[in-house]
């Protein structure tokens, strides 16, 4: 993702301007691949003002929040697994000080799907079971997705349910389908970017929602769309339906 993201910004220097990279070793883009001399930090930088994009690791991103507050630099985040309390707390703590967008998803396509299950989900009742399924390919760490929470998130915030309905598989004699419960499952396999489907099932018919991810591009423009968004911006947490305007 980090890779994707320079690349799309080198690509549109009218608007973008690459001043920093952060890897586990010093250098410069240039030297990891990329057509531009801006250094590379094993720390992040102080460079007031700028954006931080950040896709890493769920254990850096406090330490990474609480710093953007510091120095004055908005933060755009894409990491996922992050455990929800940290993730409330870092985003308190830079949004007093920078505007702050965390996202599961920066696809614009995929924010749709967010707005348009929430609704599906509110309309439809109780009357229909919700199954969300996810695959993404064999390396991804954490299950299920971000987007797969993003989805289940947005449900929930709709009908009045929270993550403790959710229940992620099923094995063994687990009786009949609890009443409001959503299923989520994850597959892994092979070089899939990321498809999602959420199911919506009852009274003789079924709804199905999906987004198939063809490239990564998607999210790395979104996330780029997301930088210029939050560039010299109130403080303030702000989310990817501002950004798009939904």
């Amino acid at each position: 993702m980090g890779g994707r993201i320079i690349a799309l910004a080198l690509e549109r220097p009218q608007e973008f301007r690459v001043v920093a990279g952060v890897d586990q070793k010093a250098g410069t883009l240039r030297a990891l691949g990329h057509a531009s001399d801006a250094p590379v930090h094993e720390r992040m930088p102080d460079e007031r003002g700028a954006v931080v994009i950040d896709f890493s690791h769920h254990t850096a991103f406090y330490g990474l929040a609480q710093k953007c507050g510091a120095a004055g630099m908005p933060l755009v985040s894409g990491t996922t697994g992050i455990p929800p309390a940290q993730l409330e707390d870092g985003l308190a703590a830079a949004a007093k000080s920078v505007a702050a967008i965390h996202a599961m998803n920066y696809s614009v396509g995929v924010n749709v799907v967010f707005q348009v299950a929430a609704q599906i989900a509110k309309t439809l009742g109780l009357d229909y079971d919700i199954e969300v399924v996810e695959s993404h390919h064999n390396q991804k760490k954490d299950a299920p997705s971000g987007t797969a929470y993003g989805i289940t998130d947005a449900i929930c915030a709709a009908t009045g349910r929270t993550r403790s309905d959710l229940v992620h598989g099923r094995e063994g004699q687990v009786g009949a389908r609890r009443r409001g419960e959503i299923g989520v499952h994850a597959l892994r396999m092979g070089d899939v970017v990321g498809d999602h489907t959420a199911y919506f099932v009852g009274n003789g018919e079924r709804i199905m929602l999906g987004h198939l991810a063809h490239n990564r591009d998607i999210f790395a423009g979104g996330a780029l769309r997301a930088a210029a968004f939050v560039h010299g911006r109130a403080a303030g947490r702000y989310h990817m339906r501002d950004v798009l305007g939904l």
